[in-house]
């Protein structure tokens, strides 16, 4: 299990790298490893991950809050499988496109905690599954009251309105001003916050009573108008209606958070490299999908431990500066093994060259930068032949 994730080379030159790390000099016959891989369940790093966000959570959460609300943010894109295999092709599905179908694609989403950067929870599904499904699937058993969900123009449904509202949590969407006649009304209107009634389908409240929840008729909810730098209006629909607590003003700010997890996702495709799949089967892509996402939050987590001594270190500084990710994750890859694998006397010692490491991996905190967005001509997705080293 320890091993999966860092899979990068030859898989016979990777268990000999990882015992010899370990200090067991015979590593097992690749073979072995792949038949005792499938005998491991992809719930078990799900189950390592919830341990490690609720261990971060009781440690640094405090200082997390707007308003006194946990802020969550989610998200989702689309992944690359491995061509040639007829099990994920059956399984995930392929989509259409210009040249005929594509490879198979597998949709994935994230709950992400915005400003610990941490996934809460992380879904990778057949591509037919919208995002909206994965939603209601992540929201039910990590999302409670005081918390509060930002989501993007695609999250705009009754149905995450009405989840919210029956767990006792908040929302804030980004609606489609252009597909919503409601919104393009109050754009017209110039005025900068508007209250009213939102009214639940019967439609929704029969699906909700089959959950054994029971919806009201409608609902107070609010719309807050946001004006960008570029002169593009925005409008954002939330359940937090008290002006005089959540003031209209601060909504721009709280909305730019969930830039977080688009970063996040960023950092799984390109710097994870969760793409890069290390096996032909559907029970594989679940495994190296659950187990990037807990070395992702472990090294988000260490890099957050190691901050307060690089703050002490650059206090003299006038820029300040932060851990780099793409770095913190090498830290963690290198040494992953002696991490968790070592004894309770070697354990301080390893942390100790880890956090020397974390404070080596700095980078200018450089803010208010922005570029244009552009869409780059993806590759064709890359064969699954491993590199020397």
């Amino acid at each position: 299990m320890i091993l999966i994730w860092n899979l990068r080379s030859a898989l016979h030159l990777d268990l000999e790298r990882f015992f010899d790390q370990a200090g067991d000099p015979e590593a097992p016959h690749p073979t072995a490893f792949s038949k005792a891989r499938a005998f491991l369940k992809a719930s078990a790093f799900v189950d390592l991950n919830d341990a490690l966000v609720a261990t971060a959570r009781d440690h640094a959460l405090g200082d997390h809050r707007w308003h006194g609300l946990r802020l969550l943010a989610m998200d989702g894109s689309t992944l690359r499988l491995i061509k040639g295999s007829p099990e994920i092709a059956a399984h995930f599905g392929e989509a259409e496109c210009r040249q005929g179908t594509s490879p198979p694609l597998a949709r994935m989403s994230y709950l992400y905690e915005v400003r610990s950067n941490l996934i809460v929870a992380a879904e990778i599904s057949p591509y037919e599954q919208g995002e909206l499904t994965h939603a209601q699937e992540l929201l039910g058993e990590r999302v409670w009251e005081k918390d509060c969900v930002i989501y993007d123009r695609g999250y705009h449904s009754p149905r995450i309105i009405a989840w919210s509202l029956a767990q006792e949590s908040h929302v804030v969407i980004r609606v489609p001003v252009g597909r919503y006649p409601p919104a393009h009304a109050f754009v017209k209107s110039k005025a900068r916050e508007e209250s009213f009634d939102y009214h639940f389908s019967k439609e929704v409240i029969e699906e909700f009573k089959g959950y054994g929840i029971s919806l009201p008729k409608s609902s107070r909810l609010r719309f807050v108008r946001v004006e960008l730098d570029t002169g593009e209006v925005e409008v954002l629909l939330t359940d937090l209606v008290d002006s005089q607590k959540y003031p209209e003003e601060d909504f721009k700010a709280l909305y730019h958070e969930r830039w977080t997890v688009e970063e996040g996702i960023k950092t799984a495709k390109c710097k994870i490299e969760v793409e890069n799949w290390t096996g032909k089967t559907v029970h594989s892509v679940y495994q190296d999908f659950h187990a990037r996402v807990l070395c992702q939050n472990m090294a988000v987590s260490l890099a957050t431990a190691s901050q307060p001594a690089l703050d002490r270190q650059k206090a003299s500084c006038q820029q300040r500066y932060k851990i780099h990710v793409k770095r913190a994750i090498g830290v963690v890859r290198d040494h992953f093994v002696g991490l968790v694998a070592v004894s309770a006397e070697r354990w301080e010692e390893i942390m100790n060259r880890v956090s020397l490491r974390m404070l080596r991996a700095a980078s200018v905190v450089r803010a208010g930068r922005s570029f244009e967005r552009r869409t780059p001509r993806r590759l064709p997705p890359a064969q699954p032949y491993k590199p020397i080293t």
